[in-house]
């Protein structure tokens, strides 16, 4: 068994990182985290189907308030209980009536004569579920009777703030590539230059397509971060913007308030950011995935999110579009989501395309050689970057996302 946690560690490429499905070293290494599945206003009276790194599933809440997470085909004869009648005790098959409550077991069978206890037999797929920040996650690994703990992500954390969950996204392409975008800084100034990050004045034009910021990316115990930089009012100050990817797929950035909310820069500038804005990345299967978004806001506007959602309606494509230009994405300049949607989506996988990475692409390396590692330590029945031990389990979790001035040198590792 040790060779060949060696020998899988070994063989794990760049390639991997695009393929989650069940038994592959991506697949095996995600199923280490928990990962959100809907969020608690998605979930109503109904039950909802989902796919999740490939494995069809059915989330539901009992009429007692219990979460369960199962198996979609019914464990008798495969009918989909995306269509089954929620009860006190769980979920009814409306094939044959078979009940399974969130554990996965099944407690009653109809048809089977009375006092049968085949039902005892039957054991139904189930993963655990916790509900934290108006986020359902599921945990989907070994060891479901005591899973790690669910990391307490401090915008998920009531601090004293508002928070604002975001409309659920679904993209029809994989899902690395929109993670390792984040890794990669000099696309901002190139492909964002038509939107939001282009028409802002803070930071002597920060993101300027012909005065791009400095950048780092420095390796964290969550995963990554990357320090853009540009020189400040005085020689010993400097500008700064951070993100931060957390594994195994969480984005987390603090611009939101100069970039999308055209909030006053030279306060905030002294104050540094109010707004943590974070993605949580789950994939479907290597060609879709689902992005979780949350803002949790600490300044003093009670009407920032207002604010925010009026200025995002304004970020529209502006390009004028010819009659004849069938392309699939147009328009997209305009639009920071659109432009990512038109770039990430159009690259095909991670391992079948061909590259030639430059050094401004050190970000991605770094980002892909951090994943490689995580996914090797699961492949070694290790504990993978990111997921806590249980001591750690009352920590709030911190993604480094500091926008503002700072001391030149006092940007350290988190």
């Amino acid at each position: 068994m040790k060779a060949n946690a060696r020998k899988s560690e070994l063989e794990i490429t760049n390639a991997d990182l695009a393929h989650v499905g069940l038994g592959t070293p991506a697949g095996t290494w995600f199923r280490r985290y928990w990962l959100v599945v809907s969020t608690t206003s998605e979930l109503r009276d109904i039950p909802l189907g989902l796919k999740i790194l490939g494995e069809e599933l059915v989330l539901f809440r009992d009429l007692k308030g219990n979460i369960g997470l199962v198996g979609l085909h019914c464990s008798h004869r495969g009918s989909s209980l995306e269509y089954g009648d929620i009860e006190d005790k769980g979920i009814r098959c409306p094939y044959h009536g078979w009940l399974f409550d969130v554990s996965g077991n099944c407690l009653e069978q109809p048809a089977e004569p009375k006092g049968s206890a085949f039902h005892q037999k039957v054991k139904h797929l189930s993963y655990p579920v916790r509900e934290l920040g108006g986020l359902i996650f599921a945990y989907m690994g070994p060891d479901r009777d005591n899973p790690p703990p669910l990391p307490k992500y401090s915008p998920l954390i009531d601090r004293g703030g508002q928070r604002q969950i975001e409309p659920i996204r679904h993209n029809d392409y994989n899902w690395f590539n929109f993670y390792e975008n984040s890794a990669d800084p000099t696309h901002i100034c190139v492909l964002h230059r038509h939107s939001g990050y282009g028409e802002q004045t803070w930071g002597d034009q920060f993101f300027s397509y012909h005065d791009m910021p400095e950048f780092e990316p420095v390796e964290t115990d969550y995963g990554l971060k990357v320090v853009m930089t540009k020189p400040g009012s005085t020689p010993e100050s400097e500008v700064v913007d951070t993100m931060s990817l957390g594994l195994p797929s969480i984005i987390q950035i603090g611009d939101t308030e100069f970039v999308h909310a055209k909030v006053d820069a030279a306060k905030l500038l002294k104050e540094g950011s109010h707004c943590e804005h974070i993605l949580f990345l789950t994939p479907n299967d290597d060609e879709h995935f689902t992005i979780f978004t949350v803002n949790y806001y600490t300044g003093l506007d009670p009407d920032f999110f207002a604010k925010l959602e009026r200025m995002r309606a304004t970020e529209v494509p502006r390009e004028k579009i010819r009659e004849y230009d069938h392309r699939k994405y147009m328009p997209y300049k305009g639009n920071v989501r659109q432009e990512d949607i038109v770039t990430q989506g159009t690259q095909g996988l991670l391992g079948d395309r061909e590259e030639h990475l430059g050094s401004a692409d050190r970000g991605v390396i770094m980002l892909r050689r951090i994943v490689r590692e995580a996914i090797g330590a699961a492949a070694r029945g290790g504990r993978p970057k990111g997921v806590l031990p249980h001591e750690r389990a009352d920590e709030i979790v911190h993604l480094d996302c500091f926008t503002g001035v700072r001391l030149k040198g006092s940007v350290r590792e988190r």
